[in-house]
């Protein structure tokens, strides 16, 4: 018996590729991408076709006349900040789309950078702003004209005393390589950013499955066999996982 293949729904398909629904039904209207109605009448999405998209150039993000402004750049946007955080290239990417591709300081449109406002890393959405090249340096060129804060003189803590070294040394742990999200996403090399994003989908799963089977990787990050094979096999030729008897461990840990 011919196996059927699989059909998404609109809301796990749009999760797998990083869309609005709007852009889905736009392009079936324009017959850029397959969708199927069995009974009932509800839009399906093949999984070839998901993996179709994915394998090309990224569909992220649509055209902004594709999405509603109060409801789908918001929901891209609190995605992007809710789970991938760490992801450097993502967040930059988010705020300049959140901006208008527009510089919020003198209204350029070309060279644009992303700027933390409190001249620290934390990525939070009201401490990131764009800026275009020239607004970006004069911002710099302020902040090193500031003077800088002047350490606190605290008087000198007494230095401990040496601890006894133990009767009986345990053998040494294995050290774990700990490298930081955006690091390990870039060692992937993800083909666009719809499967960056599904890929740091596979990397939060991995984390908290530690020692999985590929169906398992599947159904806890909600995706494609396809793409999470391929996804291993990347993790894998990186050293990030190990594969023995059918089954896959991660030898890395994510930088918090």
């Amino acid at each position: 018996m011919e196996q059927k293949e699989k059909l998404y729904k609109m809301k796990e398909a749009c999760k797998i590729l990083g869309l609005h629904p709007n852009t889905i039904r736009l392009w079936d209207k324009q017959g850029k991408i397959k969708v199927v109605r069995p009974q009932g009448g509800q839009r399906r999405i093949p999984e070839s076709e998901i993996n179709r998209l994915l394998q090309g150039p990224s569909a992220v993000p649509p055209p902004p006349s594709t999405i509603p402004k109060d409801e789908g750049l918001s929901s891209f946007l609190n995605y992007v900040f809710s789970h991938h955080r760490d992801d450097w290239e993502l967040v930059r990417k988010a705020v300049i789309i959140r901006d208008n591709y527009t510089c919020q300081e003198c209204g350029g449109k070309e060279l644009l950078e992303v700027h933390h406002k409190d001249g620290t890393s934390r990525n939070d959405p009201d401490n990131l702003v764009t800026l275009c090249q020239k607004c970006y340096n004069l911002v710099h060129k302020r902040a090193r004209k500031m003077p800088a804060p002047q350490p606190s003189t605290k008087p000198e803590a007494p230095a401990p005393k040496p601890e006894k070294p133990a009767k009986i040394q345990p053998p040494p742990v294995p050290e774990v390589t700990e490298l930081p999200r955006h690091k390990i996403l870039d060692d992937l090399k993800p083909t666009g950013l719809a499967q960056r994003t599904l890929f740091g989908d596979l990397l939060s799963a991995t984390a908290v499955l530690k020692s999985f089977t590929l169906g398992d990787l599947a159904t806890r990050a909600h995706c494609p066999e396809d793409v999470a094979k391929t996804f291993c096999e990347r993790m894998s030729a990186c050293g990030y996982l190990v594969s023995k008897n059918g089954m896959f461990e991660i030898h890395v840990r994510l930088a918090r």
